[in-house]
This record gives C-alpha cells, structure tokens and sequence, in this order.
C-alpha cells in the first residue's frame, strides 16, 4: 500500500478494536515469583491453496490455475504466567515455481523464486507481530506490535486460523498497542473478600499508536510555483521566503518522500501523530439456562477515538457485538459505525477543490456495516440464514464520506466479492488509490446468504450457500446506475436489480487432528451492474472456479 493510502486509510477508514470478546480472559492473579525456567511451545500452521478458473479473464484459453504457499510460525515463551509471542511469516502466499526467472531457462528452473500473486517479489520471511501478556493482581497487561480480533471479524480481523466457510485468510489486523483488561466483578469481591462468582464481565482500555511520522507528507493545499498575488491559485502558504513569488510545487499530499528527506528529529513532531483510545465491555460466554435448555452468551461494545491534529480528524467508532447459543437456536450479529471528520482523504478523486466549503478535502463521515445471522444446529446439522450491508458513497469527491467495505478476511463467497468486485474497485481506482479498494471485502451493497452445513461422519463437513447481493449506493463507476437512480439518464448503463447471484460448495475434512482438507467450488453470475470489462474479466459475467486447501496445524 502507498503511503498516501495508508494514512487515508489509518486516520478515517480502519477502526482498531480492542481485546477480542472470544480470546480474553484476563483475570485477577495472586503475586507470584516468576520461575526459573523457560518453557516453549510452538503454534501455528503450514497451508498450500490451488485454485483454478476456466474463464475469469478477457480472452482466456484454457484454465487459469496457481497454487500458493504459507507457514505461519508463533513461538511462545513462558515464564510461569508471564508469555510472550511472536508470529513469524513465510512464503506468505508465495506462488508455486520459479517466476522471477531465477533460472535463465525457465524449462530447467528448480530453485523456486518467492512471487506473489501480483507478481512483485516479496521477502521469503519477515517478523509480523511481537507482544507479551502478564498477569497483574487485578487483570492482563498486554504489549507490543499484537493482533487484533473482534466480534464476526467485520472490522478487524486477526486472520488466524480458518475460521470461514469458504475462501482464504490473506489480510491480518495489527496494531501497536499497550492494552489493560479486567474483570471488574471479581475484583471487587476480592477486595471484599468474598469468593469470585465466576460472571464473565470484561472490562479493557487501551492504546493504539498508529503513526509518528509517514513519508507520505499530508499538506492540505496545492501549490504551483511561480504565481504572484491575484494569479488564480496563488496561496501565501506556497511562498516560503516571503518575495511575494510562489516557490513551492506540490498537491494536497506528496507521497514522494523517502526516509532520507526526514530531519533528525522526525519522531518528535506530535501534529501528524495518528493515535486512539480504546474502551471496551464484554461479557465472555456467559451460561444461559432457560426452562431447563442450557447454552451460552458473548456480547460486548467498545468504544475508539482516533486523532490526528495535521488534518483535523477526530473520528469516533461504535461496533456491538452478540453471539447466542441456546437450545440449537444461534443468533450472531455485528454492526458498526464509524463518524466524525477528517480532512486527510487525499486519494485521486476523493476530494473536490470546487466545492462550497473553504477546505476542498474536509468530510463528515458516517459509515455503516452490519452482519446478522440466525439458525439452528445439532450434532447433524447447521442452518443459517446470513444477511450482511456495507455502506457505499455514490460520490466520494464531496463532503460526505459513506463508504468502506468490510473486513477482506470476513469471507461472503467465492466469486462475487471475492474476485469480481475486488478486482473491478482495484482497476478503477488504481494503485494512486489503493486504500478504496475493496481487496475482497462486503463492498457498497447489501447481500443475503443462507447456508447448510452437513456432518455425515466424525471431521467431516459438507457445506453449501447461495449468495445474492444488491448495490447500495451506485457510483456510475464500480457500480453502474440503472433506471431511476440518476438524474441524468444519459449515465443509465444497467439494467439489473441486482449485482448478481452465486452457488457454493465444499467438503472439509480433518484427520489424525493436525491435517485439514478443504475441496471448494463456486458458480457466480454477474449482472450488467458491475463493468467487469473495466478489469479485463470475462464479459459474459459468468465464472466458475474450483479450489483446494491442505493445511498441516500446530
């Protein structure tokens, strides 16, 4: 991701949620002197996914196909109560075979090169995330660069695991974070002296810091050189020495500096600091009984405020979370908003220097995304029904910012979002704006997505689903507006009500307890409301692709 993406992205579009609802359990702990041992213990996974595709691109012959690779090593070191982890990556998603042209003759390659699937060479191993976790009298202190899950994963998503029905983990949520947790219940009965009732209440507050100082440099105005007062564009900002004569030459951001244009004292600037706060309640599993039926509860809010003084953003995200089990009867649901203002969006096409406000890239944001699910389930059988939104922004060159995909790593499907949609957002936005595309993610739409899942026999599961979305804010771009939804009806180009439709299905099986097996296939049609052509698809908007995944566990 360029720079100038990644601040867009970190100042106003990414929420950072805290502790996850299902992985903490900090506790009070008595003191306690450290043994003086070191145990270790290591976690983890190594994964090969092959896809294939008869007809994905413009003019394909024959079958696209590929396989990729990636080992995910986290050591854990303990000290009695105390741990520390790191996660380290390798092959991370590297394609199969030497495509770097290592051999000079590809028909005697054998040392395989460490490509990826957009072709750039990438490091056969890098360290991603280093953080330790310590018990204190009243709850859990966690530091470091740590991962971060919440909820269904709709806003961060750790990306461990396989944790989807269909599709791959390819994006992980990390943040820098200093991170108290609490039960606050049973510390105050241990203060009273009373035995600890047990009740799962979590409270956590934290601390993200996200930038100290990018390279890409935000400024907030254009400047052209040689300009002199009464010249359109002539800003006094753009005259340095102060002869009246324009001298600097830049846009509203510059991402052309490096890390030897930065002073000395780069780090100690607090105006184009990036940091939030982090406040969390949560109640973890919490026993239900109802008539006799037993099961359980997660629920849980949490609060982040994100700022950044340079472009005078002040961002606020909201996100509740449920999870019910009762009786075979399952109720799942997020839903999160994001609000407040900013004026660090300065991606191509996302501002508007004639607009009707002094500052062309200001925006009030109000983003919304939810994902709700109800079913049942025995020991048989899983249904559910999945309903899931993404909030779009039919223009997103005006004062008002509305839309974000989900997570990429809360899988919906194969295809549809998968591949068509993140490769059309990525082709019309272009890498200039590579912080709008989708990558994969719920995008600009709504979707139902109901679901069977089949246990014939021990560690084996047979799941089908059918998926149908529509658009919510078309843009005439990525999503092309039919009748009724434009003003101008020369920019009718659709016709459809929906995006389109798609069938999925797969077998998973797991035996001798470390080795997974996933087969997986995916039908899609898409209608004339995506322009597949934009990103040389296939134009019949009809695609099929069948996958594998073997996987050995830790």
């Amino acid at each position: 991701m360029k720079p100038g993406s990644a601040l867009a992205i970190a100042v106003l579009c990414l929420a950072a949620p805290p502790v996850s609802a299902e992985e903490n359990t900090a506790s009070p702990a008595p003191e306690a002197e450290l043994p003086g041992k070191l145990a270790f213990d290591l976690e983890g996974y190594y994964r090969v996914r092959g896809f294939a595709y008869p007809a994905l691109f413009d003019g394909q012959e024959g079958w696209a196909r590929a396989m990729q690779h990636r080992l995910r090593l986290v050591p854990v070191v303990s000290a009695g109560p105390a741990v520390f982890k790191a996660q380290v990556e390798a092959l991370d998603d590297a394609v199969w075979g030497d495509n770097a042209s290592i051999a000079d003759t590809s028909l005697f390659a054998g040392d395989p090169s460490v490509t990826g699937i957009d072709g750039a060479e990438q490091p056969s191993m890098r360290l991603s995330r280093a953080w330790f976790e310590v018990p204190v009298a009243v709850g859990q202190i966690r530091v470091g660069r740590q991962p971060s899950q919440w909820g269904m994963g709709l806003l961060a998503n750790g990306g461990d695991g396989f944790d989807d029905a269909f599709g791959e983990n390819h994006y992980g949520s990390t943040y820098d974070r200093i991170l108290f947790a609490t039960r606050p219940i049973a510390v105050v009965q241990g203060i009273l002296h009373r035995e600890d009732s047990g009740i799962p209440l979590i409270v956590a507050v934290g601390i993200d810091r996200l930038v100290e100082d990018p390279l890409f440099q935000y400024h907030g105005y254009p400047c052209t050189p040689d300009l002199t007062e009464g010249d359109e564009g002539w800003d006094p900002r753009c005259d340095n020495d102060g002869d009246g004569v324009t001298d600097q030459d830049h846009g509203y951001s510059d991402d052309s500096r490096t890390a030897a244009d930065r002073r000395a004292d780069w780090w100690a600037d607090p105006e184009d600091d990036v940091f939030e706060m982090v406040y969390v309640l949560a109640l973890k599993e919490q026993a239900l009984n109802v008539r006799g039926q037993g099961g359980t509860l997660t629920t849980g809010a949490y609060v982040v405020h994100r700022k950044q003084a340079e472009s005078d953003s002040n961002v606020l995200i909201l996100d509740y979370y449920l999870n019910a089990r009762l009786a075979g009867v399952i109720a799942q649901f997020e839903g999160l908003n994001i609000r407040g203002h900013t004026s660090a969006i300065t991606l191509p096409g996302a501002y508007n220097p004639y607009g009707d406000t002094d500052d062309p890239l200001y925006k009030d944001a109000d983003i919304w995304g939810y994902m709700g699910r109800l079913g049942w389930e025995n020991d048989l059988l899983t249904a559910l029904l999945e309903h899931g939104y993404a909030s779009g922004d039919g223009n997103v060159a005006d004062a008002d910012f509305t839309g974000r995909p989900l997570h990429p790593d809360f899988n919906v499907g194969l295809l549809l979002y998968e591949e068509v949609l993140a490769r059309v957002t990525a082709a019309t936005w272009t890498d200039s704006a590579e912080g709008l595309w989708s990558k994969g993610g719920v995008y600009n739409s709504r979707y139902l997505f109901p679901q069977v899942t089949v246990r014939p026999m021990k560690n084996t599961e047979v799941i089908g689903g059918w998926l149908v979305a529509w658009p919510d804010e078309p843009d005439g771009s990525r999503i092309l507006y039919a009748k009724g939804e434009t003003d101008n009806p020369a920019n009718v180009k659709a016709t459809a009500a929906t995006l389109g439709w798609e069938a999925d299905l797969a077998v998973k099986h797991r035996w001798q307890e470390h080795l997974l097996f996933s087969l997986e296939a995916g039908f899609a049609s898409v209608t004339d409301r995506i322009p597949v052509d934009k990103a040389g698809l296939d134009p019949s908007g009809r695609y099929f692709t069948l996958q594998s995944r073997v996987a050995y566990e830790f």
